[in-house]
């Protein structure tokens, strides 16, 4: 029987390759290259939502406003006409100064009287002259008892009289005390003719003109510039990430700050937040001796880690 040769008939059969798997150390680096991916991609998705970590760091470019520590309506303590208006919009004030005054002629005109009612000793003088007569009566009248040269009828009224004129001589002592108390209060109301700042600050409105007439409504709106605060509106997410005390970077897009970055320090932050909108606030205290940072106008701020 002849053998079938394969080659005979063009063909040629070639065994099939045996299949290489990767070495096992190949295996494992592949392992922890597609646990490292999965890894970076889940750090860069954490990246997109607020956490822990990443709000301790930094809190970066949050909306802010920049307004006045304090803005007063200035009114009158007491109803009048104005006679005089010293200060008008963007005018500087310090603190006790006087805006306005009412007028206060009769005011002026009980403050003279109550100050020469005090300053008078005439009745008092005449007072002590009176007391030091009786007393010496008294004392001559007890010498003429001893001898029987007066009744004791005469002696008790000597006596009784003396001693009224002491008295007299209290009483006028205490009407000029009272007579001081009647100063102060005729100084206290004649100030209360003057309009005073309670603060140190610039002039946002004048109201009232000399002439008009005041009856409980504002004549001034003053706000105080120094120092400002910083209104910031914080994510509900970053609550117990912002303390009291820590530092922020303040940027305001106005001429001549582009390249300014101001220095705030976290002074309030509210205890209670607003449900509808998940934020709360925050509030900084930013200084400004100088009074050149504007007041009013809206900032980015960065919170920086302590």
């Amino acid at each position: 029987m002849k053998k079938h040769d394969d080659t005979n008939c063009g063909l040629t059969i070639q065994a099939h390759p045996q299949r290489k798997w990767p070495a096992k150390e190949t295996w494992k680096q592949n392992v922890v290259l597609a646990f490292s991916t999965v890894l970076s991609v889940g750090a860069l998705m954490t990246g997109l939502v607020p956490s822990s970590r990443a709000s301790l760091e930094v809190l970066s470019d949050m909306d802010c406003v920049i307004e006045p520590s304090a803005s007063i309506e200035l009114g009158s303590a007491v109803s009048g006409l104005i006679a005089a208006s010293y200060y008008d919009r963007s005018d500087y004030v310090a603190k006790g100064t006087v805006m306005a005054q009412l007028e206060s002629d009769v005011e002026r005109v009980t403050l003279a009287i109550a100050e020469e009612s005090a300053s008078s000793s005439t009745a008092v003088e005449l007072r002590k002259l009176t007391a030091a007569f009786g007393e010496r009566t008294h004392v001559r009248n007890q010498k003429l008892l001893k001898t029987s040269g007066v009744s004791r009828q005469v002696i008790d009224q000597m006596s009784t009289e003396a001693r009224i004129a002491a008295l007299q001589v209290v009483q006028e002592q205490e009407s000029v005390r009272l007579a001081r108390l009647e100063v102060v209060r005729a100084k206290a109301s004649l100030a209360r003719r003057e309009i005073r700042s309670p603060i140190s600050g610039s002039v946002v409105q004048a109201y009232k003109s000399a002439g008009e007439y005041v009856d409980g409504d504002p004549v001034y709106q003053i706000a105080q510039l120094d120092p400002l605060h910083v209104e910031v509106i914080v994510p509900i997410e970053y609550l117990g990430n912002l303390s009291t005390g820590m530092t922020a970077a303040i940027r305001i897009d106005v001429p001549g700050f582009e390249n300014n970055v101001l220095s705030g320090e976290v002074r309030r932050i509210d205890a209670v937040a607003d449900a509808a909108s998940a934020t709360y606030g925050v509030r900084l205290i930013l200084e400004n001796p100088d009074m050149k940072i504007p007041s009013g106008v809206r900032c980015q701020i960065d919170f920086l880690a302590s």
